[in-house]
């Protein structure tokens, strides 16, 4: 947490030099149309985010920008599309941590390393995660939750797949409440959400961009909220450290990686263009703060030095929840 919390907040003087530093860059880049790898279904934070990002790189940079959604093999079907890639920067991807903490914890082997296949690009978000259920289940806290859990049988909770930040906390409400949950892998937060409203799962974690449009309807109630604070725009929603969930509090962010090889000017013009879009006061008023999205600035060597940590971190979480792939 203490280098994610470096690189989140105003663009600071050294990032911004480092981004644009008189290096040379790819004069000729972008040349055609850059396609975006988003690893999940379409209607979760990272397909929300990823749009609205994309959209902008593409009236700043003056080539079309097509967002691919790549869902499956839990994020490694579409980080395999963009590792063999042509490393010209002109494939992306867009995916959220779960990637690259998530998954090496969980899983023997995967298709893709981070060192080997990818190359950072540009931190986006970082978002906190909510536990959403649905309004007709008779519990307004966490602790009236795990009573009801209990006088029930075989309620599931849902993730955005095996080794996601949802699963991992899934496992840990489990642990720390005593209670049996069947755990239910979809392939994003948008279908993971619509089972909730349906009332095939008791609850998942979607982050504020994956409810924004259920929150006026009643349909969804917030009982916790990941992060140090409390959300601007849900302030009656209390902390899991408030709700005495502490050990399971766990944020997502969101960030761009490109093929490995693909040339530094590339990267780097990249690099400055996201943290550029991310200082359009606007922009970040109008989808990001406004839906408990915090904008995150930094170099490729910060990300990769977030990573690291929170690869450690993670470890030991997966090791303390018990989680495993079913």
């Amino acid at each position: 947490m203490v280098n994610r919390r470096k690189i989140v907040g105003s663009v600071g003087a050294a990032v911004l030099g480092c981004a644009l530093s008189p290096a040379v860059f790819a004069q000729t880049f972008p040349s055609r149309p850059i396609r975006i790898v988003v690893p999940y279904a379409p209607g979760g934070t990272t397909d929300i985010v990823g749009r609205r990002v994309g959209q902008r790189l593409s009236e700043v940079l003056g080539q079309a920008v097509v967002i691919e959604n790549r869902a499956g093999g839990n994020t490694a079907i579409g980080v395999e599309a963009v590792a063999k890639a042509p490393p010209d920067g002109h494939t992306l991807l867009f995916t959220n941590d779960a990637t690259f903490l998530g998954n090496p914890a969980l899983f023997p082997s995967l298709p893709y390393n981070m060192q080997r296949d990818l190359v950072s690009v540009a931190p986006v978000t970082y978002v906190a995660l909510t536990l959403a259920i649905n309004s007709s289940v008779p519990a307004k806290d966490l602790n009236e939750l795990v009573a009801y859990i209990k006088t029930q049988k075989s309620l599931g909770y849902g993730s955005f797949g095996a080794g996601s930040q949802p699963h991992i906390m899934g496992e840990m409400f489990k642990k720390i409440a005593g209670v049996d949950l069947v755990h239910v892998p979809y392939k994003g937060a948008g279908p993971a959400v619509t089972d909730v409203l349906g009332g095939q799962i008791l609850f998942t974690f979607p982050a504020f961009p994956t409810i924004m449009g259920h929150m006026g309807s009643g349909k969804l109630r917030l009982l916790a909220v990941s992060g140090e604070k409390r959300v601007p725009v849900a302030p009656q929603v209390p902390t899991m450290t408030e709700a005495g969930f502490k050990d399971m509090d766990m944020g997502a962010w969101y960030a761009f990686f490109a093929p490995a090889g693909t040339p530094r000017d590339v990267v780097m013009k990249l690099n400055a263009t996201v943290a550029g879009i991310l200082s359009e006061r606007d922009f970040v008023e109008k989808h990001m703060t406004s839906q408990g999205i915090v904008p995150m600035f930094g170099t490729p060597e910060q990300m990769n030095a977030m990573i690291k940590t929170d690869i450690d971190r993670m470890v030991q979480m997966v090791k303390r929840s018990g989680a495993k792939v079913e």
